[in-house]
């Protein structure tokens, strides 16, 4: 993959320490400098203005089975399952696909599952309730995200620890360690794949009102979605839904935890919730780096040029704290109305679960602002470098007053 050399370009080390312990202030370094800088993988685009036109250029893709062909791997079961992600897919191909996902993942669908995702939300904060201290992650962010998801989509309750144990090796294929873990990606593919079959038979013979019946039944023009289309996105959405729900979720409680007026002004006026949902992904967003993109030929921005091939990085996490675009962006503030965030992505690749994470975070935050008093840190987190697909905590104690229902 080639970048192209531009003199003076600020030289973002994503894998340094300093990115590593407090990336936005790298990414905030080099923003001021330039809307671009070099990285040891391609180009990064750190302004509001060029990342939202690079997410809609058609002369880009995303790379997909390329991070795999880096890495030894050209053929084989793996390979076929990258490149039927319908993220890794475009023309056509994905537009037929999309406009039959779409069918069946409606706002509708997901707003009449609102009172379910409040009763989960409910539940959990009730056994919070019964300490004063917790880690966030295990009690909270983890089961929540993994609830609401399995039961949107169909997930019978008594499978899905099973089911998440192979979405997170699945998950590794997304990684630079895939040689090491191909035995076992390869494995949690296969059990997935029998496992989605079993449960598309069943929901043909018996249908019921879930995501997954929705999509075996969305038709248009007489086509309708294949089993292994059906597979791809029922995998997809597993691995890419759980994960950056429950690490959003801890990122704002950390925000949250960080700045205590804003959690009291939730607690108060809970119709800001939509406000905060939004804010919260803009500011502290688990999805920080975004999706790379390939040049599918020579393209140019802002005089420059970029060749076929070239890596370009679009950090979303960087152009959602733009001071040209948000005033005082690096304030934490839920009450002030924003420009949209890019967290979600842009152009034929905006995100597919956007409306249901939203409702997901609506309903959690003040659930849990309206039950836990004046939240602190209870010792040090645990927490994923920002260089993974999903950035967050995998550990964040807590202290809070509960109060009862």
């Amino acid at each position: 993959m080639s970048a192209p050399n531009t003199a003076g370009e600020c030289f973002l080390d994503l894998y340094g320490e300093e990115f590593r312990t407090d990336p936005q202030a790298v990414l905030r370094r080099c923003r001021e400098q330039s809307w671009h800088a070099a990285t040891p993988i391609g180009t990064a685009v750190l302004r509001y203005h060029e990342v939202r036109t690079l997410l809609s250029m058609p002369q880009l893709r995303t790379p997909g089975a390329d991070f795999l062909a880096m890495q030894g791997i050209t053929e084989g079961l793996l390979v076929d399952t990258m490149r039927g992600f319908l993220l890794n897919t475009d023309g056509e191909p994905h537009q037929r696909v999309r406009r039959l996902v779409n069918k069946a993942f409606t706002m509708r669908r997901v707003e009449e599952f609102r009172l379910a995702i409040r009763d989960i939300a409910e539940q959990l904060v009730a056994a919070m309730t019964a300490v004063e201290e917790c880690d966030f992650v295990a009690a909270f962010a983890d089961p929540f995200s993994l609830r609401v998801l399995c039961r949107f989509v169909g997930i019978p309750e008594d499978v899905q620890a099973e089911v998440r144990e192979w979405t997170a090796d699945v998950g590794l294929m997304f990684g630079l360690s895939v040689v090491e873990h191909r035995a076992r990606i390869e494995s949690a593919l296969r059990n997935l794949h029998g496992f989605i079959d079993e449960l598309l038979a069943a929901r043909r013979q018996a249908p019921r009102d879930d995501l997954l019946s929705a999509l075996i039944a969305a038709e248009e023009g007489g086509e309708l979605l294949t089993d292994a289309e059906l597979r791809s996105m029922v995998i997809t959405l597993m691995s890419a839904g759980q994960g950056t729900v429950q690490h959003q979720l801890g990122n704002a409680m950390a925000a949250f935890v960080a700045h205590p007026e804003q959690w009291r002004l939730l607690a108060a006026e809970p119709s800001l919730a939509a406000q905060a949902a939004d804010e919260v992904v803009r500011y502290c967003p688990s999805a920080l780096l975004g999706v790379p993109r390939l040049a599918k030929a020579d393209v140019e921005l802002n005089g420059v040029q970029f060749a076929a091939g070239s890596c370009i990085v679009p950090i979303t996490g960087s152009a959602n704290r733009d001071a040209a675009v948000f005033e005082d962006a690096d304030t934490f503030d839920i009450a002030r109305k924003r420009a949209p965030h890019l967290t979600y992505g842009g152009g034929i690749h905006y995100c597919l679960g956007a409306a249901l994470a939203r409702v997901e975070l609506q309903e959690s935050l003040t659930m849990l602002a309206g039950r836990l008093r004046e939240p602190t840190a209870a010792g040090p987190g645990q927490w994923l470098p920002p260089t993974e697909a999903v950035y967050g905590p995998m550990r964040l104690p807590v202290r809070y007053q509960p109060l009862p229902s």
